[in-house]
């Protein structure tokens, strides 16, 4: 066998980690796409799991999937992804593009003055001090978000049923709304999560996130249209994906937070397969570790975000299509 100098067998490599690239996607790995049970063109829904800033790539699969034609009747989705599942119902999908590429923490949220003047105090005052706020954050900036970002009669005059989720406190119950009762108040209820941002009343009832008993609501989304026939989940976390140690109090609450999200959603998809075996659940992962924390709305990461969950819901369109075609 001719001997390979170095230098060639560099090329070669080199060619063919380009290759595989290119092959592969952005990020250097398949999207994670569920096989699919049957064809795409059976009646859909599209679940939104939420998770803050995250919400940018699920709104980025979602475009993909709608502008390839797949018959999606109805979207359901908790805190961000409530937001996403209403523009969807909305119908202008440059609207749901332009939000996520423009978010920002001041659209969203802004420290309340209370708090910011409570952790001038010393040591144990400021303990009381955070004990009796109601809230960390101002969620004034988010209602004002949703209020500019939603053509509410849109929403109401729409065929594709919006399923929202949230969560009654004092109650401990689910609290769902759907496009007739849709409000800028239910939104914001939502995705309201305790602690940080006040609760919301609607109805005469404190609410507050719906992720808390319903982080994927597939459920809720199949038991509003009989007709369904496969629910595609959308979760903002990559197969594998692990988080980081915690250094401090923040990071352990962030990665207790996001740990639950990922036990929440998996559960959520199995009990919904459990009771549905004649709908085909399937779900769609990133193909790499989406960074960013549910608060960090910054538009050059989010825009980022959106435009991998685009390309991600396209490869699943592509590698659905090609296993339907496929002989069985």
């Amino acid at each position: 066998m001719p001997s390979v100098s170095p230098s060639r067998r560099r090329l070669v490599f080199a060619t063919l980690s380009i290759t595989m690239a290119f092959a592969l996607g952005p990020g250097g790995t398949e999207a994670g796409c569920d096989a699919v049970a049957s064809g795409l063109d059976i009646p859909t829904a599209l679940i939104f799991s939420g998770g803050g800033a995250k919400g940018a790539w699920e709104a980025g699969v979602a475009t993909a999937l709608v502008r390839a034609g797949l018959p999606i009747r109805v979207a359901a989705g908790s805190s961000a992804g409530a937001l996403n599942a209403a523009m969807l119902a909305d119908g202008r999908l440059e609207k749901l593009e332009e939000t996520w590429r423009t978010i920002s923490r001041d659209r969203v949220y802004r420290l309340r003055s209370r708090v910011v003047l409570t952790g001038l105090l010393p040591g144990w005052l400021t303990v009381l001090g955070l004990g009796s706020a109601s809230s960390l954050m101002d969620s004034r900036p988010l209602r004002e978000l949703i209020v500019t970002s939603l053509d509410f009669e849109r929403v109401r005059a729409s065929e594709l049923r919006a399923i929202v989720v949230a969560t009654d406190l004092v109650r401990r119950e689910t609290r769902v709304f759907d496009n007739a009762v849709l409000t800028p108040d239910v939104l914001l209820a939502a995705a309201a999560l305790p602690g940080v941002f006040p609760p919301v009343e609607v109805d005469g009832r404190l609410l507050v996130d719906g992720g808390l008993t319903g982080r994927a609501p597939v459920l809720d989304a199949l038991g509003s249209d009989r007709t369904l026939r496969r629910a595609i989940v959308l979760v903002s976390y990559a197969t594998g994906e692990h988080g980081r140690a915690p250094t401090s109090v923040r990071r352990a609450l962030e990665e207790a937070f996001e740990t639950a999200m990922v036990h929440q959603i998996r559960r959520d998809t199995e009990l919904a397969r459990l009771k549905h075996p004649d709908v085909d659940v399937v779900s769609i992962t990133p193909a790499r570790a989406i960074d960013l924390r549910p608060l960090d709305f910054d538009p050059a990461r989010t825009s980022d975000a959106f435009e991998r969950g685009r390309a991600d819901g396209a490869a699943c369109v592509d590698r659905w299509t090609d296993d339907t075609r496929r002989p069985r």
